[in-house]
Formats: structure tokens, sequence, C-alpha cells
């Protein structure tokens, strides 16, 4: 067995939704300036990097980071579609999952688009794949045990559609059962044939918090 990250590190070369975000980082303290010791000053939105959409972030009255319990973010069973093969995707929806017959007692799925691949690129976040709406009710009633979902671009919302984007985003942290989405995960290291046994998330932990950047840790077989 071998344990993985499947998230970014922060930094300032972090690609943001719409290319308006960025990861400050600056020393406060430095040794090699004569201080004691090294300690530095982060800022960056909540919805950088690797990070977790909750229901509050759309949804009137949704649950928020704090609403979850500890237990709630390991997984025992994960299943990864890999769409990053053969011909650009321009769209994610049913279709696309028909074929993939995913186990009804998963409780994390991700999809690797392939996108990822070209997040040092402007086209990331400028040219994400659409997830259609309705993958949210499709997933609920092929995997009733379902609660997360995480996908390596940027946002299930396409900055090529957003007012899909919204609607998805509504779909699926709004409807009953919430499903969670893990956004720009990396999934570079997966493919296929790639056998997961558990995956562990790891939320940066702020009250009231309708998104929180996270560490996703995947053990697999070698």
């Amino acid at each position: 067995m071998k344990k993985i990250y499947l998230s970014h590190f922060l930094n300032p070369d972090t690609p943001f939704y719409g290319g308006d975000g960025t990861f400050q980082f600056e020393m406060l303290r430095s040794m090699e300036s004569g201080d004691s010791c090294n300690a530095a000053l982060w800022s960056f939105p909540n919805h950088a990097g690797t990070h977790i959409d909750f229901p509050w972030h759309f949804c009137h009255n949704g649950r928020k980071l704090h609403d979850y319990s500890a237990d709630f973010w390991n997984f025992c069973t994960v299943a990864l579609v890999d769409l990053s093969e053969g011909k650009k995707l321009s769209e994610i929806g049913p279709q696309q999952m028909e074929d993939c017959r995913l186990p009804s007692s998963i409780e994390l799925l991700l999809i690797k688009t392939g996108h990822g691949f070209l997040r040092a690129e402007l086209s990331f976040w400028q040219d994400g794949p659409i997830f259609r709406p309705e993958l949210a009710d499709y997933l609920r009633e092929s995997c009733p045990k379902l609660r997360a979902i995480g996908m390596d671009t940027i946002s299930i919302s396409s900055w090529r559609d957003r007012t899909t984007g919204r609607e998805a985003h509504r779909a699926f942290l709004c409807g009953t059962p919430p499903i969670l989405l893990i956004e720009d995960m990396d999934l570079t290291g997966l493919n296929r044939d790639s056998l997961l046994t558990t995956v562990t998330i790891t939320p940066l932990l702020v009250y009231n918090a309708d998104a929180s950047p996270c560490t996703v840790i995947a053990e697999i077989y070698k």
C-alpha cells in the first residue's frame, strides 16, 4: 500500500477561477535577516487550490464546514472515472457515466477529465468542461451512498457557461442529500488501473465556511 496526495500545494502560482485571485506569501520574521525564527503571513480566498464547496456556498440555510463531524471525512469506498484519454470532452453528464459501471456503494467519486494537465495555462480556468446539472440526480440514483465528488477542473462551473455552472452547483449542493464538491484536485498520478482503498480529506477548519482549502490523501495499491 502507498499513500499519495491528491491535492495541490498552495503557492503564488495557484490558478483562481476568473483569474482574479492570488495566494500571497509574506515573511514576517526571517532567520536570514537576523530574527530568531521564521514566520509568514498567508492571504488567499477560501476557494483556493484544492478546496471543498459546502452547501452554504449556493443554498440558503445550507450546511457549513462546522456542521460536519470529523468522521465524515474518511471515505472507504472510492471510485475513479478516467475520461482523460481520447477526445477532449466539452461536457460531462450522465451520458459519460453510463459506461463506467459505478458501484452503488461508493461514497466518493473522482472524475479525471485530463484538464488538470493544463493547470499552468490560462485555459485551465478559461475553457474547462461543463458539468451538467442533471449529473447530480443521476449520481444520487445510481450511488445512494455518495457523499462527495472530486475533479481535476478548477470548478464544476465552466467559465464558458457560468449559468449552467451555477445550476450545477445548486443541483449537487442543494439537493437531497447534498453531494459536496472537491474542486481542483491533483489526479495526474491516477489512471483507470489505479486501485484506491481509502481517501481522507482534511479541510482547513474555519467556522461558518462556505468553502475551505483541503488536503486529500489517498491510499492506493502500488
